[in-house]
């Protein structure tokens, strides 16, 4: 999906009711092949995370480019720093 609401609560839903509406909602994202296609895995260290990715040109690396990114961009200037020395 592009990220756009999908549904709008009116109050807090039953346990039932949000499970079953997460169970649909994987259901629809394993057997779109599109969709399935779009999954990826954080490539920072020791994170856990799949994501669909939106991006324009389907590159996206990491769950959050604040966090995961971030981190990863710090490390490479950490080495190439300590390449300098």
């Amino acid at each position: 999906r592009d990220g756009a609401l999908v549904r709008e609560l009116t109050g807090p839903p039953p346990r039932a009711a949000l499970l079953g509406a997460l169970a649909r909602d994987a259901v629809d994202l394993l057997t779109d092949p599109v969709a399935r296609a779009s999954l990826r895995q954080c490539a920072g260290d020791n994170c856990p995370i799949v994501y669909v990715d939106t991006s324009r040109g389907r590159r996206r690396r990491w769950c959050s480019s604040e966090i995961c990114g971030n981190r990863e961009r710090v490390a490479r200037h950490r080495r190439r720093a300590a390449l300098a020395r």
